[in-house]
């Protein structure tokens, strides 16, 4: 029995694991590769969101605090 080199078994191991995988190595990169992509746009699309929270917050707190002012000043809401 001969004895095999790390890189020659690893190579033997690649072959077999090759031959039975349902996708090749490439596919298999660029599924990653895909993911990761999808990582990013999550990432992206929730810091969108919370820029948008945010900008409704600071422009929604001037008017409620304006309509409790004008409430308390003249003691109902105006007449539509």
């Amino acid at each position: 029995m001969t004895a095999l080199n790390r890189q020659e078994l690893k190579e033997v191991l690649e072959e077999i694991f090759e031959s039975r995988a349902r996708i090749d190595n490439k596919d298999h990169s660029d599924h990653h590769a895909w993911i990761q992509e999808r990582i990013e746009a999550e990432r992206e699309r929730k810091r969108m969101y919370k820029v948008m929270t945010r900008t409704l917050v600071q422009w929604s707190i001037p008017f409620i605090l304006s309509g409790a002012v004008y409430w308390l000043q003249t003691g109902s809401w105006p007449k539509p």
